[in-house]
């Protein structure tokens, strides 16, 4: 049973153009080709899903980390596809922090949709689950998260030296971090539903 008491699922976070929903088994095929595709999982700590089998045990953690409380991730869903995610990861609630990371294919990117997006799971966050602080945690190569991220009132906190390996070899950390008083004092429209 979810520590949260949200049931068996997460609930619908809705947008204007977009929702932010539970992942199924029917999502595995847009699982597969979001975080197949090596352009998009470039600067995430993740191994890229190259079959339906890697799919599987993916959207398995997700669903283990729903149940434990310890990991919140939604399928961004836009004109009927699950075309992105953004999650709540390492959710301590002993001091009410967690991390948050997103991702979207490649052909949507550019276009404002998670500048959009991840403030309903921030307004989450902070509204629903009482959270103090979230982090982020980036590569400091991956400079449109670092807007969008800035944006949404993220500070810059400190880089942490040759943190992760990847095929280009030790790569540093950029973290980052909101309080919720930042962002409930920013006077953000509280997100529509999911309450």
């Amino acid at each position: 049973m979810n520590p949260d008491g949200l049931g068996q699922s997460l609930p619908t976070l809705p947008g204007r153009a977009f929702c932010f929903r539970w992942l199924g088994e029917a999502d595995l095929p847009e699982l597969q080709e979001i975080f197949g595709d090596a352009d998009v999982v470039r600067f995430m700590a993740l191994t890229r899903l190259t079959n339906r089998k890697q799919a599987q045990r993916f959207l398995n953690s997700i669903l283990q980390g729903f149940a434990s409380g310890t990991l919140y991730q939604w399928g961004l869903e836009y004109r009927g596809r699950i075309i992105g995610s953004c999650t709540l990861a390492a959710i301590d609630r002993s001091h009410r922090r967690a991390e948050i990371g997103f991702a979207l294919a490649r052909r949507f990117q550019g276009r404002g949709l998670m500048a959009e997006a991840v403030p309903l799971v921030l307004d989450f966050a902070f509204k629903q689950l009482a959270l103090h602080r979230v982090e982020a945690d980036v590569d400091p190569r991956n400079k449109a998260s670092l807007v969008l991220l800035e944006k949404l009132g993220f500070r810059r906190e400190g880089l942490l030296r040759e943190r992760f390996t990847d095929e280009e070899g030790f790569q540093d950390s950029l973290m980052l971090g909101l309080l919720s008083r930042e962002w409930c004092n920013a006077n953000r429209p509280a997100a529509s539903g999911g309450n």
